[in-house]
């Protein structure tokens, strides 16, 4: 527990016992320049203007053919440490790189690169002009056999790039952008988003009468909630979402079950957890607790699905849960719908009717009954952002993933979801169905509970960002495991107005 008076606040926790083998995804601390006297001139490139009426009608075809949700235009460029930024030497012998992207009109900027690996002790950060929004340090803990990587959306029409790199490495780093994404839909602030998206919004980018997913109605699913996801994807550019699957070892295997129309540069799509209201609320959810990078084991287009790996499996401080699933292909008669419409805050619908056997977008079977159709929601809905998302049945399995539909909060009527039992054994390769992966034993089972990750779960009070530097606020951290905590094996690090500090 922790009390200070503070303008920005920030909270990390790290486990030191031996026991422990999971490595951050980022190493949280502060750029360099932000606590020396660096130069303040600095290369900026700027990207061209971006024609956002043009896009958004695109983007209304798109959501008539079940297109992923689109929020970013890319531009394709060549930036690396060589030929652009600028470079400082500090006193020590270390070295600062420093590149300021710029995206006139953009609510927000996110990376590709096509080449990315840090020597051991080097630091890597983006930040907005403000400094309002800082993610980072990646290090060399984030390198990928591939070589490829991909960074979040980090708001503003300004994105600061700063590379620490010590002195006498074993080799230079390798930083190389491919991709810069124009964010012209706003997915930080709503109450412009909810302007040019066109629906009837509340808070978010979705329709106002999904339910947040910490509302009543979704106390019954709190452990599968843990397994949805959303999904940046399309180089950048897109959102789905997508849910963490068990396997019939139950050894963690970080697989996540997404649309089949969702994939494409699989290397960099960032998965992120926990995206959701603390309460039934509309406030805006953490983006911090994010994997980078998955690998595509199976796939196919008859039922739509895409089976990905995860470049790592994620820390136990994500709280992640693994669903079960249903593989025998009978109709539920009820179901339920966990996911992120337009790239929004976590939802949870409901359609209390049975499900029927059809083809995508029929209405009933004759021979193809690839799909479930979902007549109609009783309580939310889906929308574009959804696609690629679970539907779960009255025991809590996994029954299908969403492939598109009609349905929105506006427009009452139907939505298909790829079949769970077709996607098992209908291809006639690994690469083609599930059951290579999720039963890689063959021992026959077809109907699997979901579980937790085994370890340690850390959960802190939300604090709202304040200017309020006279009033303390006292934030508390929950940590819970499944074995015995050995007295201060963890270390607590805080931020205040940009000064660290640390605590067991």
């Amino acid at each position: 527990m922790s009390r200070g008076r503070l303008t920005v606040f920030s909270l990390l926790l790290v486990l030191i016992t031996s026991g422990s083998t999971m490595a951050q995804l980022s190493l949280g601390g502060t750029p360099v320049s932000f606590n020396k006297a660096l130069t303040a001139k600095i290369e900026t490139v700027t990207m061209g203007q971006v024609d956002v009426e043009a896009l958004l009608a695109e983007d209304e075809i798109d959501m008539k053919n079940a297109m992923p949700f689109r929020f970013g235009y890319p531009f394709d460029v060549e930036y690396n440490l060589e030929n652009s930024g600028t470079w400082e030497k500090l006193p020590d012998g270390s070295r600062i790189w420093r590149l300021r992207i710029e995206c006139p009109g953009a609510y927000s900027i996110n990376l590709i690169y096509d080449d990315f690996w840090l020597p051991e002790g080097a630091r890597y950060f983006i930040y907005n002009e403000d400094k309002s929004m800082v993610i980072g340090a990646f290090s060399a803990q984030n390198n990928k056999e591939h070589g490829e990587f991909a960074t979040e959306l980090v708001k503003g029409d300004v994105s600061i790039l700063e590379y620490y790199e010590p002195a006498n490495v074993r080799a230079p780093g390798r930083i190389s952008i491919s991709r810069i994404v124009h964010g012209y839909r706003n997915m930080f602030s709503w109450d412009v988003a909810k302007k040019v998206v066109d629906y009837d919004k509340d808070f978010g980018g979705s329709g106002s009468c999904n339910n947040n997913v910490n509302c009543p109605e979704g106390a019954d699913w709190q452990d599968q909630k843990r397994a949805v996801a959303m999904v940046l994807l399309s180089g950048g550019t897109r959102w789905c979402s997508g849910t963490m699957v068990n396997n019939v070892r139950q050894d963690l295997t970080p697989y996540f079950l997404t649309a089949n129309h969702c994939l494409g540069s699989e290397s960099t799509w960032i998965i992120m957890f926990n995206y959701e209201s603390p309460n039934c609320n509309n406030i805006d959810g953490p983006t911090w607790m994010t994997v980078s990078g998955t690998t595509l084991r199976a796939s196919n287009a008859y039922s739509d699905f895409g089976l990905l790996e995860l470049s790592v499996q994620p820390p136990d401080s994500y709280n992640v849960y693994y669903a079960g699933w249903n593989a025998v292909d009978t109709a539920a008669d009820s179901v339920v719908a966990i996911h992120h419409p337009a790239g929004d805050i976590k939802k949870i619908s409901f359609d209390y009717d049975r499900i029927t056997a059809t083809s995508y977008l029929g209405t009933s079977v004759p021979g193809d009954n690839s799909h479930w159709r979902v007549g109609q929601w009783e309580d939310g809905t889906t929308e574009p952002g959804s696609s690629g998302s679970a539907i779960f049945d009255r025991e809590k399995h996994i029954k299908g993933q969403l492939h598109g539909g009609y349905a929105s909060c506006t427009s009452i009527t139907s939505d298909y979801y790829g079949k769970f039992s077709q996607s098992w054994s209908y291809g006639s390769t690994a690469s083609t169905r599930l059951r290579d992966w999720l039963d890689p034993d063959n021992t026959g089972t077809l109907v699997l509970d979901g579980r937790d990750a085994a370890g340690l779960s850390i959960a802190h009070t939300p604090l709202t960002d304040t200017k309020d530097t006279l009033n303390d606020y006292e934030v508390t951290a929950t940590i819970t495991t499944v074995n015995n905590l050995i007295a201060d094996s963890l270390l607590l690090y805080y931020q205040i107005s940009s000064v660290w500090y640390e605590d067991t």
